[in-house]
């Protein structure tokens, strides 16, 4: 038997908010037992949920006065429901309230686990760059309200969360991942310190994802920091999962377009460079004599030529606006420029193109 009492103590001890509970639980039963017995048959009070209403008025001191015993022991019972309220109430109220203040500090600092769904998470942590992609992707509806959260590296964030508004934090140790939520997450982007922490780090969240049989594996994408060995990280991400995505961290426009376009990061990097192995983009000016066109016929023109229309420039300044967009109805006329993607750089038929534009809309007026 003392063995038993010490164990009980003991489990008491370790969870503070336990005794006061079962004092106020044992207090609530005796006062309505010795209600029950001493109470006329006919007292609201004998029953189970004005007892209710009453304990709780009478515990917390209120005491409205709508309820009240009349008999020795109904009061003794009362007396016991105010005494338990006064000292065990107090005692659970101040345990729940340091028990709040305790999750709020560990989820500011981090250390909490976090619920959420459908997110998105940022394993490596720079406080302006991922205020600037959240900036990008708040301006979209469809991810005004998607919950973010950061995994930071220890050395990273010092004290609380600066910005407990936009996104949650989470300190990267063992737990992080399962703390974060990584397998119900609609993205994760990975940005280590090197390109190579990246590659690391990323085949540790290939491992969690698979023990966590999530059936829907996020969106993965891989932050580069060094353009110049982007094809190496990309091959050696394949190797973890072909499905992550590669993409220039330096530019948050490029990773929250990333972000919400699952599959685009790569273009972005090609426009930067080169397209593909085998194709260039070239900016090619237009005659000012040349004439006007419909951009859809020009496109299907240069399609013809084997080269793509990306984007038509505003005029053949060096710092001419370039629109990818086509407008409904746009044209395109002598003066401006237009984003070409070819194997080699273009050389456009004007004349050509002018003589197919007229009989085209010959044929339009005939028929």
């Amino acid at each position: 038997m003392p063995y038993l009492v010490r164990r009980l103590m003991h489990g008491l001890g370790a969870h503070a908010w336990r005794a006061p509970a079962l004092v106020l639980l044992l207090a609530g039963l005796l006062g309505w037992t010795l209600m029950a017995v001493f109470e006329p048959p006919d007292a609201k009070i004998r029953q189970p949920v004005h007892y209710l209403w009453y304990f709780f008025v009478s515990g917390t001191t209120t005491g409205y006065g709508d309820l009240f015993p009349v008999s020795t022991g109904g009061r003794i019972g009362g007396s016991i429901v105010i005494i338990a309220g006064l000292t065990a109430g107090l005692v659970l109220f101040a345990e729940l309230t340091l028990w709040m203040a305790k999750g709020r500090t560990m989820k500011a600092n981090g250390q909490a686990r976090l619920h959420h769904r459908k997110h998105i998470v940022a394993v490596g942590y720079d406080r302006d760059g991922l205020r600037a992609v959240i900036g990008q992707l708040r301006a979209d509806p469809a991810y005004a309200r998607t919950p973010v959260v950061t995994v930071f590296w220890p050395d990273q964030l010092s004290g609380e969360n600066p910005d407990p508004g936009l996104y949650d934090v989470v300190l990267y140790d063992e737990s992080a991942f399962a703390r974060a939520c990584v397998e119900h997450a609609r993205t994760v982007l990975v940005t280590g310190r090197t390109d190579d922490e990246t590659v690391r780090v990323m085949l540790g969240l290939n491992a969690h994802l698979a023990r966590s049989g999530a059936g829907v594996r996020p969106h993965l994408l891989a932050g580069v920091h060094d353009g110049g060995r982007r094809a190496e990280i990309a091959e050696a991400l394949e190797l973890i999962d072909p499905d992550i995505e590669p993409v220039d961290i330096d530019d948050p426009a490029v990773v929250a377009v990333a972000v919400r376009n699952p599959g685009v990061a790569s273009i972005y990097h090609n426009l930067a460079s080169t397209l593909d192995s085998d194709s260039t983009l070239f900016r090619v000016d237009v005659p000012a004599d040349a004439g006007e066109w419909s951009r859809l016929d020009l496109a299907i023109f240069l399609l013809r030529q084997g080269s793509t229309l990306l984007a038509v420039g505003e005029s053949h300044r060096p710092n001419a606006r370039f629109r990818l967009a086509a407008e409904p109805g746009e044209t395109v006329r002598g003066g401006q420029s237009l984003a070409v993607v070819a194997l080699e750089r273009p050389e456009i038929p004007w004349g050509e193109l002018a003589a197919h534009t007229e009989s085209r809309e010959g044929a339009r007026v005939t028929g």
